[in-house]
């Protein structure tokens, strides 16, 4: 199916919860990631977080550290749809980032808690997503001092920081709105 039409099956199953998106996500960053989640539930009861850990070796550990948490998931590999008791959608596929980026309201993306560099963070930009990276950025430099000029991303210290934003982003939307539009404005002019 064409990613529209993905995005509007997968956002039928979402039942309009507030979604945010952990992309890229290294060892060490996914439990960061559950703390910034617990953190994000206190005040945010129905979100939903899309974790999709970087490398595909790694997606079994990943469901395991998740169970080990005693967090309600779906594999996206099993196509089992979330229900409004899932809590995580392990983004276990290949692909569908951009997908996942579509349904969410904020993106994080990793491998930037941990000091791995950085991914891109031109991805979610480019759908108008209001993202946030750590302070590990040196692979994609350029480009997040470029966001960061058009306050199109925002640098966070950790995982409470993390919550922090997300739970800023959640209670104004329209700042959230405003970040993405800002995202997505970088694109357009580069």
């Amino acid at each position: 199916p064409n990613l529209q039409q993905a995005v509007g099956e997968l956002r039928t199953t979402l039942h309009g919860r507030f979604v945010w998106v952990a992309a890229s996500t290294h060892p060490g960053e996914e439990e960061q990631i559950l703390t910034t989640f617990e953190l994000i539930k206190q005040q945010v009861a129905q979100c939903l977080l899309i974790l999709v850990p970087r490398h595909p070796s790694r997606f079994d550990e990943v469901a395991k550290l998740l169970e080990k948490n005693r967090l309600a998931f779906v594999r996206r590999s099993q196509g089992a749809a979330c229900t409004n008791n899932t809590a995580v959608l392990l983004g276990d596929t290949m692909g569908e980032l951009n997908l996942f980026y579509s349904v969410a309201d904020v993106a994080f993306v990793g491998g930037s808690l941990v000091n791995i560099g950085g991914h891109n963070l031109l991805e979610p930009a480019a759908l108008g997503v209001a993202t946030i990276t750590g302070p590990y950025t040196t692979n994609f430099k350029e480009i997040t001092d470029k966001l960061l000029s058009a306050q199109a991303v925002c640098i966070v210290q950790d995982a409470h920081q993390l919550a922090a934003k997300i739970i800023e982003w959640f209670s104004q939307p329209d700042l959230r709105n405003l970040v993405g539009k800002n995202g997505l404005a970088v694109i357009e002019k580069n």
